[in-house]
């Protein structure tokens, strides 16, 4: 069976989703940061950096949260992806603009106002949301424009785009980051997160 190592990250969380969405049988195995399990031998051999996502499957070890995504669905006849080269570029397209933009910024906001708080005590660096919050103010009105024509990122149809993207979103609710201007991305938040396969999701996760 293939196993998923992750921990408390938007990333592990978007390989599960992944996962429970495609209806791949896997067995999650949920590792603690604070006892030091990512930077075990064990799992350093799983993925050489010491970090989460990685997975198990058939005696190979892969890492890196887009790739296992596509992994997943390529091991799914295509499901949330496609065999047209033309449709997989659109969909790899909205995947990197959500990663490295979308993803990027939200995860500055994570980490000034969550990560640094929880673990180290410290407040958040006012100059680093400002300049997150530039580049979002930059990128969302994009995403909403396409959202609104459209039930999903990459058409009327859920692609790993959606499954990638979901995560990324739902983190920024312990944030003070607010999406009042974007109502489409609100609704398909709303639709996303309600889908039965992330409710499978959070339960599989500690909270």
């Amino acid at each position: 069976m293939l196993k998923i190592y992750g921990g408390s990250t938007y990333n592990a969380t978007k390989v599960l989703f992944t996962a429970e969405e495609l209806e791949v049988p896997c067995e999650y195995v949920h590792l603690n940061f604070v006892k030091g399990e990512h930077k075990s031998p064990e799992h350093l051999a799983r993925h050489p950096l010491g970090k989460v996502p990685a997975i198990e499957h058939n005696g190979h070890f892969l890492f890196e949260s887009a790739s296992l995504c596509r992994y997943l669905a390529n091991i799914s006849d295509k499901r949330l992806y496609s065999a047209d080269p033309l449709r997989a570029a659109e969909i790899d397209q909205m995947v990197d603009m959500i990663c490295h933009h979308v993803g990027r910024w939200f995860g500055v906001y994570f980490y000034q106002e969550v990560v640094l708080k929880k673990y180290y005590n410290k407040q958040p660096d006012d100059k680093a949301l400002t300049e997150a919050k530039g580049f979002l103010d930059q990128v969302l009105p994009y995403i909403d424009k396409l959202l609104s024509s459209a039930e999903f990122l990459c058409g009327d149809q859920i692609t790993l785009a959606d499954t990638i993207a979901l995560p990324y979103f739902h983190a920024q609710e312990v944030t003070s980051l607010s999406l009042d201007a974007y109502p489409s991305i609100q609704r398909w938040y709303e639709e996303m997160k309600s889908r039965p396969a992330f409710q499978r999701t959070l339960a599989r996760m500690p909270h």
